[in-house]
């Protein structure tokens, strides 16, 4: 991970904008800014010729350390939880979208840059395009949705995690004007102890939803579908195998039980 690009006030850089490619000058000094031609929020990255678009946080880490609490029921009798640390991460990711339709609907394909897996971030992937809680694909559709870093606004006190991880080829069927552009999104990351044990959790910081491992299961829609599930294949084998037919549908219920909770624990 870096930080934010120290300098010296008052020296001036021409970078790119990662969005509509117009020259920026730029303090050396700055490591966030609004471009002047596509108002788009970026974010600079040390040693990069390019500034990159980026999604301004709007929950805090207060807002979204309440939301985690919430969330999973943390317990607070005595020292019963204790949150070692909290920090804001602009993460990278990887977005592909046809950029020859302009419609706030345009949906696109979101991977990740980076693997934060460790730090309760789950990856996005061509395989799994979605994760509980992380907002990221709906977000960055629109500038508007991005958001703007308000003017006269403190610099931004977040860590910039490194590119971990290249996007690969183009998705199936993406369009011809359609390519990979790279977007930061920020998280907040906590790292505290329950009991004693340690636990590393993420929290949306645009809609302050905890995201993926820290979200709850939940056990009645899974009990249903299992159920539903083991019925189903009962009622299919039955007629074939008579009483034996309990067996693969066991078999099936507890496939699909697994797979679910796979699916609610990202």
């Amino acid at each position: 991970m870096s930080e934010p690009a120290p300098g010296i006030a008052g020296i001036r850089k021409v970078l790119r904008c990662g969005a509509c490619g117009g020259k920026i000058p730029v303090e050396a000094a700055q490591g966030s800014l609004n471009c002047p031609l596509c108002a788009l929020a970026l974010v600079r990255i040390p040693g990069a010729q390019e500034l990159h678009p980026m999604a301004v946080p709007r929950a805090g880490r207060d807002a979204c350390w309440n939301a985690l609490i919430t969330e999973l029921r943390l317990p607070f009798e005595g020292s019963a939880t204790e949150l070692r640390s909290a920090g804001l991460l602009l993460v990278p990711f990887w977005r592909h979208a046809d950029e020859t339709k302009r419609s706030v609907s345009r949906s696109g394909v979101v991977v990740s840059a980076a693997d934060l897996t460790p730090t309760g971030l789950p990856s996005l992937s061509l395989a799994r395009r979605r994760v509980r809680g992380l907002a990221v694909e709906q977000t960055t559709r629109t500038g508007d949705g991005m958001g703007r870093l308000a003017e006269g606004a403190p610099p931004l006190d977040a860590t910039v995690v490194d590119v971990m991880l290249q996007p690969g080829p183009p998705p199936p069927g993406a369009a011809a004007a359609s390519e990979w552009r790279l977007v930061y999104y920020p998280v907040w990351s906590f790292h505290y102890v329950v009991f004693s044990k340690e636990h590393y959790h993420a929290v949306d910081a645009i809609t302050a939803v905890p995201i993926g491992p820290a979200r709850r299961i939940n056990w009645p829609l899974i009990a249903t579908l299992t159920l539903a599930t083991m019925l189903a294949a009962f009622a299919v084998a039955q007629p074939l195998t008579g009483a034996a037919a309990a067996l693969p549908a066991w078999i099936a219920a507890l496939a699909v039980m697994r797979a679910l909770i796979r699916w609610e624990r990202a």
